[in-house]
C-alpha cells in the first residue's frame, strides 16, 4: 500500500463507528447521515486495502484488522483531546480538569494534602482521580487517558515510554489482631491464615517476589482489593497480613493491632509519579505537580 496523505476525518468517523459498533449512532454523534458514515468507512477500507467491519444480521463487529486499527486510533483520539485541552488551559486556570490515576492507598496516603492545597489555590480546576491498581493506571496513562499517574514502582518494569519522578517510599509491617507467638521467619507465616491484596496489583507482585527470594510461596486465605478492607479483616480476627506502616500506625498505637517481627527485611515499595512523554502537560497539571513534589509526605 502506498503511503498517502492522512485523512483525519475518515479516522474520526471510523473511531465513532468502531466505538459504538453502530453506524446509526455514529452518524448521530457526528451529526451526519448514516450513508455518509458508510461511505467514509468504505473509502478508508479501500485506502487501507482491508475490511474493517463485518455484519452478522443486525450486529456490526470489528474484523481483526479493524480491532488493531481501533486500538491505535483510540490512542490518537485521546491525544487530540489532550492537545485541545492543553491549548484551552494556556489561556487561564479558570476551568479544566486534571485526570490522575492512583490506587486507593496512594490517594489516601500521598495525594489528599496536595489535592486540597491545589484546590485552595485554583478552585475552578477540577481534579478527577481514577482509583485503580498501579498496572491499570500505567495502561490508561500510556493510552493518553490520564495526565499523570502516581503508582507503586515495579522493579521488573523499565517504563521506557514514560517519564518517572520518584516521590516517596511505603514501608510495610506484618500485623495481627492479637499477639502471635511462633512467627520469627517468613516460613512460619504459612501456619496462619494470610490476608493479602488481589493478584492484579504491583504490591502483590512485589510480595510474591519477596517470598520467592526466600524460597517460599505466598499462599493466601483471603484476598481483597484495598488495604482498608484488609485491615478491617485483620481487626476482625480473620488472619494476619502485611499492610502499609502508615495505615497500621494508629491501630498499633491503641493496641487494636499487634506487630509481628520477622527476620527477613519486609519490602519497602517505591512510589513514583509517571508522565506520558508524548502527551503535553497542561498548565494546571504542571501547577499540581509542583505542589505534589513539594508536599511533605514523610
Amino acid at each position: 500500500m502506498q503511503h498517502q496523505s492522512v485523512n483525519f476525518e475518515l479516522y474520526k468517523i471510523f473511531y465513532c463507528a468502531a466505538k459504538a459498533l453502530n453506524f446509526s449512532k455514529a452518524a448521530q454523534t457526528l451529526h451526519v447521515t448514516q450513508s455518509a458514515v458508510s461511505q467514509a468507512i468504505k473509502s478508508l477500507e479501500s485506502q487501507l486495502g482491508v475490511a474493517l467491519f463485518y455484519r452478522q444480521g443486525r450486529i456490526v463487529s470489528l474484523t481483526y484488522e479493524g480491532d488493531v486499527l481501533y486500538q491505535h486510533v483510540e490512542k490518537a483520539y485521546h491525544f487530540f483531546l489532550s492537545a485541545e485541552k492543553a491549548i484551552d488551559n494556556i489561556r487561564s486556570l479558570d476551568e479544566g480538569t486534571i485526570f490522575i490515576g492512583a490506587s486507593d492507598t496512594i490517594t489516601r496516603l500521598f495525594l489528599i494534602d496536595s489535592i486540597k492545597s491545589f484546590h485552595d489555590k485554583y478552585p475552578k480546576v477540577r481534579i478527577s482521580i481514577n482509583n485503580r491498581p498501579s498496572p491499570r493506571s500505567v495502561e490508561k496513562l500510556e493510552k493518553g487517558e490520564l495526565d499523570l499517574a502516581i503508582v507503586n514502582i515495579s522493579p521488573d518494569l523499565t517504563y521506557d515510554d514514560l517519564e518517572l519522578h520518584p516521590l516517596d517510599r511505603l514501608d510495610h509491617v506484618l500485623v495481627s489482631s492479637k499477639p502471635v507467638k511462633g512467627i520469627q521467619h517468613l516460613s512460619d507465616i504459612k501456619e496462619h491464615p494470610l490476608v493479602a491484596l488481589e493478584k492484579n496489583s504491583t504490591t502483590r507482585k512485589i510480595f510474591e517476589g519477596f517470598y520467592q527470594e526466600h524460597g517460599e510461596q505466598l499462599t493466601t486465605a483471603f484476598e481483597f482489593g484495598s488495604f482498608d478492607v484488609i485491615i478491617e479483616a485483620i481487626l476482625s480476627g480473620m488472619g494476619i497480613g502485611f499492610v502499609p506502616k502508615r495505615m497500621a500506625a494508629p491501630y498499633l498505637k491503641n493496641g487494636e493491632l499487634h506487630l509481628i517481627e520477622i527476620s527477613e527485611p519486609i519490602p519497602s515499595i517505591a512510589i513514583g509519579i509517571l508522565l506520558n512523554k508524548n502527551k503535553p502537560q497542561s498548565i494546571a497539571t504542571q501547577k499540581y505537580l509542583n505542589i505534589l513534589k513539594k508536599s511533605d509526605t514523610t
